[in-house]
């Protein structure tokens, strides 16, 4: 485990961004500002982005709303 993600930075009160589901089948994009603290990574290999996408369901994946790369919980590490 510890050799995937080389590229992680701890992040507190980050900036995210998060999909709102409508009413007539449509969505729309929001930005919410987390508490607490949060690791954002960058994937650099395959490995990385199965691990991702491998991760259990209460496991929350967020995109920033600058930069780039994922921030997820620190309990993940």
């Amino acid at each position: 485990m510890k050799s995937l993600f080389k590229k992680k930075e701890l992040v507190h009160n980050p900036k995210v961004v998060i999909r709102v589901e409508q009413l007539d089948n449509d969505f729309t994009f929001e930005t919410k500002q987390l508490e607490g603290a949060f690791y954002r990574i960058i994937p650099s290999t395959a490995a990385e982005i199965a691990f991702i996408q491998g991760l259990k369901k209460n496991v929350f994946v967020y995109t920033p709303a600058t930069g780039d790369g994922l921030i997820v919980t620190l309990n993940l590490f």
